[in-house]
């Protein structure tokens, strides 16, 4: 859900207190006294100056964390700053003070959902989407030392096309994911998860593929991440709004629940579930992301419905090509969403998400995982919402976290270097 600012919010609403909150917020506002300033006119609408103020503050949002060859913090983000949402790239010095922001997409061209990575060349690839005409179509910059920034549009949408994700793999191969809208009846009405592939060989994008069974009208894709395994396949992971009743063997699931995919050489295998099943077969599972360890298995953790809202993580088994459960994160009481895995030097893998208890502040987690079980452990907490956390492991080695820090005032990203307070209680130096 996106609120009245344009800040996402998290779908927790609590069946057992039901209109308790909204009783208890209408109480607060029609028995505090009129604002001391006189409403304010914005397109024919009358505002009171403080939500105006709120509306119009600066909001940098959705951090993305990568590292320059160097070992230099970069963080992708997208911000209101000039009056129209556009990509930034912010660069820190290695003790993560920012040295300069730039703006990377095209001035007054609605842009926002950038997300980043670094190939094995120490080519930077940034991905958006911007509504360059009419619909909204995916974009990707690569930034190449000693060469001009090259922009590409990678979809051509008679709908539009949104949220991509991004990898790059050990051979110079470049995978962006996103999904597409499809218009039906003239409605927008149908979502499919695609990819596309940069070959170095070739230095060109592949066509387009569709990785999410195609069934208009009645199935939902969305939420995609990608990853690239050791033997160069793109894995890609979603949100899949599956229905066991249109398939002759449905698969121990309902409602929208997480799938996986491999991409190669211009094909997509038969997706896999990731998902939960069983007592939890009907949980709404969103926002997947997806790593791989040091060892080569690949993980997968997203945001499930039941028993509670809570963070899942499985992991792959080659010998069974399937997905097994490892455990659940967030403990009663508490609201989890927006889990954010990343691969470390070694075996240990890092995830990242925001928390919450009932309406208090938004808090940010990370931690440290040994085959799925927590080490070091570090709670993100400030005076302000802390949202979509993400902790990446430097090429020297340090363990930093990019967020974004939320209030009335506006928000605002910031980078934190984790290392020492990860590393206690584990056997790290």
């Amino acid at each position: 859900m996106v609120d009245a600012d344009g800040v996402v919010r998290f779908h927790d609403f609590d069946p057992d207190r039901k209109l308790a909150g909204v009783r208890r917020a209408l109480q607060q506002v029609l028995g505090s006294p009129p604002a001391g300033s006189k409403p304010v006119l914005e397109q024919g609408i009358a505002f009171p100056a403080e939500v105006l103020a709120c509306r119009q503050a600066r909001r940098d949002r959705s951090p993305r964390l990568v590292f320059e060859p160097s070992g230099n913090p970069q963080v992708i983000f997208y911000s209101t700053r000039e009056g129209t949402n556009a990509v930034y790239l912010r660069s820190f010095d290695k003790q993560g003070h920012a040295v300069r922001d730039e703006r990377l997409s095209p001035a007054g061209v609605e842009s926002y959902a950038a997300d980043c990575a670094t190939d094995s060349q120490g080519t930077l690839w940034v991905t958006w989407c911007a509504r360059g005409t009419t619909f909204y179509d995916i974009y990707v910059q690569s930034r190449r030392a000693g060469a001009q920034p090259k922009t590409e549009q990678l979809s051509f949408s008679d709908d539009d096309a949104m949220s991509p994700k991004i990898a790059a793999g050990a051979g110079g191969q470049v995978t962006v994911t996103y999904y597409k809208w499809a218009m039906l009846w003239g409605y927008s009405r149908d979502r499919n998860i695609f990819a596309r592939t940069y070959e170095p060989a070739s230095g060109a994008w592949g066509p387009e593929v569709e990785v999410s069974p195609h069934v208009p009208e009645v199935e939902d894709h969305t939420d995609p991440d990608v990853v690239f395994d050791r033997q160069g396949h793109s894995c890609i992971v979603w949100s899949y709004d599956y229905h066991p009743q249109l398939y002759k063997r449905p698969v121990d699931a309902a409602q929208p629940t997480i799938f996986a995919a491999r991409v190669s050489s211009g094909t997509s295998s038969a997706p896999m579930l990731v998902g939960a099943t069983g007592q939890f077969r009907y949980a709404v599972d969103l926002f997947p992301s997806a790593t791989l360890d040091g060892r080569g298995v690949l993980w997968c953790a997203w945001d499930c419905s039941e028993p509670r809202r809570c963070i899942r993580l499985s992991r792959s088994n080659d010998a069974t090509n399937a997905f097994q459960f490892v455990r659940a994160f967030g403990a009663d009481g508490w609201t989890c969403s927006t889990p954010e895995l990343s691969p470390t030097a070694t075996d240990p893998v890092l995830l990242a998400w925001s928390q919450r208890r009932a309406t208090a502040l938004w808090e940010g987690q990370v931690a440290l995982l040994r085959d799925g079980q927590p080490g070091g452990i570090v709670t993100l907490a400030e005076k302000a919402d802390v949202l979509f956390p993400q902790a990446q492991q430097s090429p020297d080695g340090e363990y930093w976290v990019a967020y974004e820090k939320c209030d009335q005032n506006g928000s605002e990203v910031v980078l934190r270097n984790l290392t020492k307070e990860l590393r206690r209680g584990t056997d790290e130096r």
